[in-house]
């Protein structure tokens, strides 16, 4: 795992399970990539010296400052971060190699426009890592259900689906099938897909990310995430060429 300094130890779990995406999803040391979504960076530190440049988008920038200390910190020198919409991207047309868009799809207000935007700044032949949430909200809601009744628990349960629209709140709930459709009808092609993890997001509830650090259940989860039962783990990551 990437070595982090002590004060961003917070970033450490979310960095073990980001390992999965540069096993799926190859970055290249020619390539401009876009970050939609980068929150606190824990994707730039599992992908650091693959790539050219990068520039990392978020609509809230008290996390982008915290990520921006991070990166100065950890001496990473070719990320940008810019606060703005995903939904309306100041980047010109054609001027990325690849994007990220990691669990940010079903938060966005208006995906359909989100996907377009994506799809506009990406190159000819550019590709996309995106990822949907599979079995985690349901999971959740199991959990947040169950902790009426067990109320150590009840506090680590927060209540995503708000009427209002928050940037931290799930606005979205649809099955793999209609999120690929929607990406498709942006001008996407579908490429390939697996699951993330096929343990439920046991580490809300305190219990490291065992799943993540032993490496045989690793790889273990790592050939059932891409087998058929995928659409049953944690989040589908999918590959994605305009």
């Amino acid at each position: 795992m990437f070595p982090l300094k002590a004060k961003y130890k917070y970033l450490s779990g979310k960095v073990l399970s980001s390992r999965v995406y540069p096993e799926f999803f190859t970055l290249y040391p020619h390539e401009r990539v876009l970050n939609a979504g980068f929150g606190h960076g824990p994707q730039v530190l599992v992908y650091k010296d693959t790539f050219q440049e990068m520039l990392g988008v978020d609509i809230q920038a008290d996390r982008l400052n915290k990520a921006g200390e991070m990166l100065h910190e950890h001496d990473i020198q070719n990320v940008e971060l810019a606060v703005g919409s995903v939904e309306a991207l100041s980047a010109v047309n054609e001027s990325f190699d690849a994007a990220l868009a990691i669990d940010i799809a079903e938060h966005v207000e208006r995906p359909e426009i989100f996907f377009s935007e994506l799809y506009r700044v990406l190159k000819p032949g550019g590709r996309l890592l995106i990822t949907f949430p599979a079995m985690h909200d349901r999971f959740e809601d199991f959990m947040h259900m169950l902790g009426r009744f067990l109320k150590p628990w009840k506090k680590r349960l927060p209540h995503i689906h708000n009427r209002a629209w928050h940037p931290d709140a799930h606005a979205h709930e649809y099955s793999f099938a209609i999120w690929q459709r929607m990406v498709e009808r942006a001008g996407f092609t579908f490429i390939k897909s697996r699951a993330t993890t096929m343990f439920p997001p046991l580490h809300l509830y305190g219990v490291p990310r065992f799943w993540f650090s032993v490496e045989w259940l690793h790889k273990l989860d790592k050939k059932v995430a891409s087998s058929r039962m995928q659409y049953l783990g944690q989040t589908i990551m999918a590959e994605f060429k305009k």
